[in-house]
Order: structure tokens, then sequence, then C-alpha cells
């Protein structure tokens, strides 16, 4: 049995939740070798407009971690990076910001 490469993906947010939605959707519409799976670890740095709340009903595998709002994106994604290798043992890292 061939061991799957595991490739976790990085995001941080705040009050994005149209843009961040989007950016798992597309997320998860692509087509990926078989041979890689992926794990989405996403800081929410103190939303108050539900981004947790809508990522949770419509992404329920992505790993929230919660931010206190005062992370930005540099301190959020070395969250979710330090969160990625505890949680996973992640073979690469994308990071990803919700606009793309």
């Amino acid at each position: 049995m061939n061991k799957k490469n595991c490739l976790a993906v990085l995001l941080t947010c705040h009050n994005r939740k149209e843009k961040t939605v989007a950016c798992l959707t597309a997320l998860y519409n692509c087509i990926i070798p078989e041979s890689y799976v992926f794990e989405v670890f996403l800081v929410d740095d103190g939303s108050t407009d539900g981004t947790s709340q809508a990522i949770k009903e419509k992404f329920p595998q992505v790993h929230i971690i919660k931010g206190n709002g005062n992370l930005y994106w540099n301190q959020g994604m070395r969250l979710a990076w330090k969160t990625a290798i505890v949680e996973t043992t992640p073979d690469f890292f994308l990071w990803l910001n919700d606009d793309t």
C-alpha cells in the first residue's frame, strides 16, 4: 500500500466570510493526484461576521483555530503552521490567501 503525501493548507482570515468560503470552495473543487491528500488549517483571528460558523457548516473537515484578533496575517499563519505540525504529519505546506 502506497503512502499518500499529506499537504497542509494554511490560511488566516478576519471578517472575510465571503472570500474565505469562495476560496475553500475553489480549493475543494480542485482535482488533485490520487497520491495526495490535504488538510486545511484556518486561523479565524477574531472575526465577528460569522466566518467560523459558515466554515463549520460548509466545510466541517476544516481545522478552525480561534485567534484573539491581534494575530494579523503573519502570526495567524505561524499558528496555523504550528497546529498543522502537531495535528498531522504533513509532507508539504501550502500557504493560501483567501483572496486568490
